[in-house]
């Protein structure tokens, strides 16, 4: 412990980068991060999220949406996909990385973006939709039952939650369990599936439900 903490006291010294320390992220964060990486900026059929793209569109598909409320749209990549399909016209999604947004206005210039903090904004009063997609979310933010509250009553939600620590998340989960116990009593009709990811034992915990009656209060 004592060589690990002269080691970090060293760099610090010489001005090298420190870690960045884990936890809920503000957008400079996601700003800086889209430009770092190329990833976010790429068309979605290069993504290394490609794959979990078409099991969110597919749930799309089969549930034949009105309109589609999308909470932390990012650079729109999911959103590009799910114009491609033909599936919806009716889109609004959501994100407070500015830059990020204008990436996905680019991508998408047919569909509305604002950007927008998920606590504060008006939209899921405001916005016609049937239907909230929620992915890469939920995991970055202390408050994620808050935002499920906030979701209209009776719309469907497909949403994706992680099994892996990173940076910018505060939570993670193990099992399909974990996050019905989590999640699962805000919905009617709920149910929750892993989907193995690109990165080896990466998995993505996709679940669908429509938003009940209860709250945390």
């Amino acid at each position: 412990m004592l060589r690990s903490q002269i080691k970090g006291w060293i760099k610090t010294q010489l001005g090298y980068p420190q870690p960045e320390p884990p936890g809920e992220k503000g957008p400079d964060f996601y700003d800086r991060t889209f430009f770092e990486d190329a990833n976010w900026r790429g068309h979605y059929t290069q993504s290394v999220d490609y794959y979990i793209w078409t099991v969110i569109v597919d749930r799309v598909r089969r549930r034949k949406p009105r309109s589609i409320l999308e909470i932390g749209c990012g650079s729109g990549q999911l959103a590009h996909a799910i114009y491609d399909s033909g599936i919806v016209r009716s889109y609004v999604g959501f994100d407070f990385a500015a830059a990020r947004l204008n990436q996905a206005r680019v991508n998408v210039p047919d569909y509305r973006f604002e950007v927008a903090d998920a606590f504060q904004t008006d939209l899921y009063d405001t916005v016609d939709y049937d239907l909230v997609i929620c992915t890469e979310f939920l995991e970055h933010v202390e408050r994620d039952l808050t935002v499920i509250e906030r979701i209209r009553r009776g719309s469907r939600i497909i949403g994706l939650v992680p099994n892996f620590a990173w940076v910018s998340h505060v939570r993670y989960f193990k099992s399909t369990d974990e996050v019905a116990e989590r999640y699962g009593p805000y919905f009617s009709d709920f149910n929750v599936d892993e989907i193995p990811m690109k990165v080896r034992g990466s998995v993505a915990f996709v679940f669908e439900g429509v938003r009940g009656q209860r709250t945390s209060s």
